[in-house]
């Protein structure tokens, strides 16, 4: 049997760091238009009902594709994506053994977003995020401790994400010559949404919405099972400080669930459906394990990225996008 030993570094916040994500909160501003275009600071946006008017008309597009047989989980829009329009080619990454899955859960939920932005036509690069970059430099110049989700999602608001082209793909340690890069990562920095209460319908309606959302927690599940609609779901429930994502949406039966990709490597195994093997499937009974205690590591939180364009916008994109597997169940 594999085992694997868990690595996890999600702080509970500080007073201080309570403050400053307080703050930012109510500093925070209606959702912009267009978000991938701006190549300037990003904004924190408020959930408020303009913003749930865009997660309306989101959700909407969503089952349009969906119902013409187009399915717009990330993973199958990374699989989908021609070698023009990338500059990374890793989608799942593994924390090994350092504390940093504060910012390995925003790699991956700042990933899901750039590819749902491509395969809905914004004109970005897809790169893979190197995580180990940010968290040194979120952490004041070392990797030795771990970090709470709003230092994590401050950060890349402010600093921005590393990406692969500028660094290398190595996350599991601090190449000296990368340090003075950490400076131009303000190309790809992201917009926050910040899920201030109602954890567990605003994320559900998140995904739906084809967002991703970085969340931290003093739960995660260590392996999975298949469930009775035929769905690979998380299992084995334990504790430990933990960040991760959650991205895509899907319902069978009248069951909603929503995708958690970790950061451990591939522990859960990989099905007929296509998912990652580096994550599974939760349903709302999962995510009330998960919301139980989120708020004391900071707000979960959706994100919006940018980066470098590939080519003028344009309506239709030069791919097309990923049909459901054969052996997907919808």
């Amino acid at each position: 049997m594999m085992t694997h030993t868990f690595s996890l570094g999600c702080l509970p916040l500080t007073a201080p760091r309570r403050k400053e994500l307080e703050r930012a909160a109510a500093d925070a501003v209606s959702m912009p238009e267009y978000l991938w275009q701006r190549q300037a600071d990003m904004p924190v946006v408020k959930w408020d009902a303009y913003f749930e008017k865009w997660l309306d008309r989101r959700i909407a597009l969503a089952d349009a594709y969906a119902a013409r047989g187009f399915c717009l989980h990330p993973w199958e829009i990374f699989r989908a994506l021609p070698e023009s329009a990338r500059r990374g080619n890793v989608f799942a990454w593994d924390q090994g053994n350092l504390p940093s899955c504060s910012m390995h859960g925003a790699a991956h939920a700042y990933q899901c977003a750039t590819l749902t932005a491509i395969a809905l036509g914004a004109p970005l690069y897809y790169e893979s995020f190197n995580p180990i970059y940010p968290f040194y430099g979120a952490r004041g110049g070392d990797i030795s401790g771990g970090l709470d989700l709003w230092t994590a999602a401050d950060w890349v608001n402010r600093r921005g994400m590393t990406p692969v082209s500028l660094v290398g793909p190595d996350n599991l340690r601090v190449r000296r010559e990368n340090i003075p890069l950490i400076d131009e990562a303000r190309k790809w920095q992201g917009a926050i949404v910040l899920i201030e209460d109602d954890f567990e319908r605003k994320i559900f309606r998140a995904c739906r919405a084809l967002c991703s959302v970085s969340f931290g927690s003093g739960r995660l599940f260590t392996r999975s099972r298949i469930d009775g609609g035929g769905v690979k779901v998380m299992d084995g429930a334990a504790s430990g400080g933990h960040a991760q994502c959650f991205t895509a949406w899907r319902a069978i039966g009248g069951t909603e669930y929503i995708f958690n990709l970790n950061s451990h490597g591939d522990i859960y195994g990989a099905t007929a459906e296509g998912e990652p093997a580096a994550g599974a499937w939760v349903t709302a009974e999962h995510l009330e394990v998960y919301a139980r205690d989120m708020e004391r590591f900071g707000y979960p939180y959706v994100v919006f990225t940018e980066g470098d364009f590939r080519r003028s916008p344009a309506m239709v994109n030069e791919f097309p996008l990923p049909e459901f597997p054969a052996g997907y169940k919808r």
